[in-house]
């Protein structure tokens, strides 16, 4: 049985699986760590390899490792980006900078579409990266996400409060100051989605696959009716680099 994790920013997403079969799941805050109860029951699963995809610093890589070492008895296998894996091409200049929770989105969504994608990752940063129909990575965007939208305008304004007030519903002009924040947000991220596809479609004969993931992912999904909402991209990406699976649609 493999433990794979997935750490980003916010949170940290877990899985165990066997084969293309999913045992367990879970998530919690990458300021926690698992609980006692959960290390325990992962114990129980006899678990052989743990696979690691994280964008968080070598401390928490320490932190991680002692821990997989402690509770599971396994050393931690951790994902880099590569100039090329499965064919797809790393478009960055230098590879090894491209995030490697981007980089295994990519390479989970490449082996799903036949046609070219667009990959959007909607959590604490908002990433958008562009792949051909032949694999070649175009390169990608980096916005900031739905909080740190909202965390800059805190910052900056005194007379408006952003603590709470929920998902954009849509991107009309707002009449009121609530309102018009929620729908410049939902405005700017169609807009760069939008700019994503149509420099996609200068090297595609067809229209490109989209293919949304991240906290806020399924939220942007049913708010733009376009696309599909892929939970596991990343994970499945780690499967892809590090345990050789090259077909991800059993993962569900």
């Amino acid at each position: 049985m493999i433990l794979e994790l997935d750490c980003g920013n916010t949170r940290v997403k877990w899985r165990v699986r066997e084969g293309k079969n999913i045992l367990m799941r879970g998530a919690f805050l990458t300021a926690e760590w698992f609980n006692a109860e959960s290390s325990e029951e992962l114990a129980r699963t006899k678990i052989q390899r743990v696979l690691v995809g994280s964008v968080l610093s070598n401390d928490y890589a320490k932190k991680l490792a002692s821990w997989s070492i402690g509770a599971l008895g396994i050393n931690p296998e951790f994902a880099v980006s590569e100039p090329r894996h499965n064919g797809v091409v790393n478009g960055y200049q230098q590879p090894e900078k491209l995030g490697v929770d981007r980089w295994l989105a990519i390479l989970a969504a490449k082996a799903k579409a036949v046609s070219g994608c667009v990959i959007v990752d909607c959590g604490s940063a908002i990433t958008v990266d562009l792949v051909t129909s032949q694999g070649e990575h175009l390169g990608g965007y980096i916005a900031p996400g739905l909080r740190l939208m909202r965390d800059a305008l805190n910052t900056k304004t005194t007379a408006i409060k952003l603590s709470q007030i929920g998902y954009p519903d849509n991107d009309f002009p707002g009449r009121n100051t609530v309102a018009a924040i929620k729908s410049a947000e939902l405005a700017m991220i169609a807009g760069l989605v939008d700019h994503a596809k149509s420099i996609l479609r200068n090297y595609e004969l067809h229209a490109p696959a989209l293919m949304m993931t991240g906290g806020d992912g399924e939220w942007l999904v049913a708010m733009l009716k376009d696309g599909d909402y892929e939970e596991d991209l990343v994970l499945n990406g780690l499967a892809i680099a590090l345990d050789g699976i090259q077909n991800n649609k059993g993962h569900e």
